[in-house]
């Protein structure tokens, strides 16, 4: 990892991951210095990663992820990918420039970001047999109402969003619709309406199905749906299996009680192994 500071209170930090030539690593940390400063005094941390996926079949394996820290606004995240790194970085920067922009002036990224982008990275091939959770990552789910967890969806460029539903206490899932760019929303245990939305979002009819992570992989396999949210057999939360690009799986659990998460293993060919 790179760390530059191009000002005081100014952090840009460009991560690369994979080898690339030197000059496109140095294009990549002087678009994101030149962007930081194009975005004002208000802009305080920068981070941006370079992936280059090796794999045949994906034909953008150029990924960059690039986000920025605005004062009074919060975080606002992109990851878009590209044939060629330094277009994948045109790309990705220049999009965050614009939603950055955007959340100064309007005070949202505007549904316009609920699309997929035709810069979307791609998802690996890999056999079945191969899968495994690669990542397991533990999170506390903020408490938020349903528009505020889409407005943060949009914010932070996520094909879902895991919180704590405010208005029932429940954990759930605001997500993008692939086919027509929709918003969905979908509860742990009631697929009961609890009022309108400001924004065009649909309610699922179903609560997620209570699965253990092995029926969740299956599911995810079987569907080829970009993740299951589904809830715990044993104590009932809200957890989310998804697809990685490189082919692997992540596994996005909330933190219990007593701060401790039970240990899973998932076993057997029909699912990825822990």
């Amino acid at each position: 990892m790179t760390r530059l500071r191009h000002r005081p209170a100014l952090d840009v930090r460009v991560e690369i991951r994979g080898e690339l030539p030197r000059e496109d690593a140095e294009y990549a940390r002087t678009q994101a210095v030149e962007l930081i400063s194009a975005l004002g005094p208000d802009t305080h941390s920068a981070r941006v990663r370079v992936t280059r996926l090796r794999h045949r079949a994906v034909t953008r394996p150029a990924v960059v992820q690039g986000s920025v820290e605005l004062d009074g606004v919060g975080r606002v995240r992109v990851q878009l990918a590209a044939t060629s790194v330094r277009e994948a970085v045109d790309v990705a920067l220049g999009t965050l420039a614009g939603r950055a922009a955007r959340l100064r002036e309007q005070g949202h990224i505007g549904l316009a970001a609920a699309y997929q982008s035709a810069y979307c990275p791609q998802y690996a091939p890999r056999p079945l047999a191969e899968r495994q959770i690669a990542r397991y990552k533990t999170v506390v789910p903020a408490l938020r109402t349903p528009d505020q967890a889409v407005r943060e969806l949009l914010a932070l460029d996520h094909t879902f969003h895991l919180f704590v539903d405010a208005l029932t206490g429940q954990d759930s899932v605001v997500h993008r619709a692939p086919v027509d760019g929709g918003l969905r929303l979908v509860r742990a245990h009631s697929a009961a309406r609890f009022g309108g939305s400001g924004l065009p979002l649909t309610e699922s009819p179903y609560p997620a199905p209570r699965l253990d992570p092995a029926e969740a992989a299956r599911r995810l396999w079987l569907t080829c749906w970009p993740f299951v949210f589904h809830t715990d057999p044993d104590d009932g939360r809200g957890r989310v299996l998804y697809r990685r690009y490189d082919g692997h799986y992540g596994l996005l659990r909330p933190e219990t009680a007593d701060g401790r998460v039970r240990p899973e293993t998932v076993d057997g060919p029909e699912g990825p192994e822990a």
